[in-house]
């Protein structure tokens, strides 16, 4: 005996347009994701730059190792873009 084992998957759309209620707007989910993500990168950003201006003589390699990721964040990656045929 064969049975038939499909299991019915229902594709929810995603939504982008859910706002969130914070304390004074209303903003998408996406929007304060995004401004949550700068704003963590800056600070990381400057207390590593301060950090190293402030101790030009210890080991700086972590605060170095950490501007390197948070800048990875933000540069694309190359890519060679290939050319079309006509």
């Amino acid at each position: 005996m064969s049975e038939n084992n499909n299991i019915d998957v229902k594709d929810e759309p995603i939504d982008d347009a859910v706002e969130w209620d914070t304390c004074c707007s209303h903003s998408s989910r996406e929007f304060v994701k995004y401004i949550i993500t700068v704003s963590i990168s800056m600070i990381v950003l400057i207390f590593c730059l301060f950090m190293i201006a402030v101790n030009p003589n210890d080991d700086n390699s972590i605060y170095f190792s950490l501007l390197s990721s948070i800048i990875t964040l933000y540069v694309p990656s190359p890519q060679i873009n290939k050319k079309q045929k006509p």
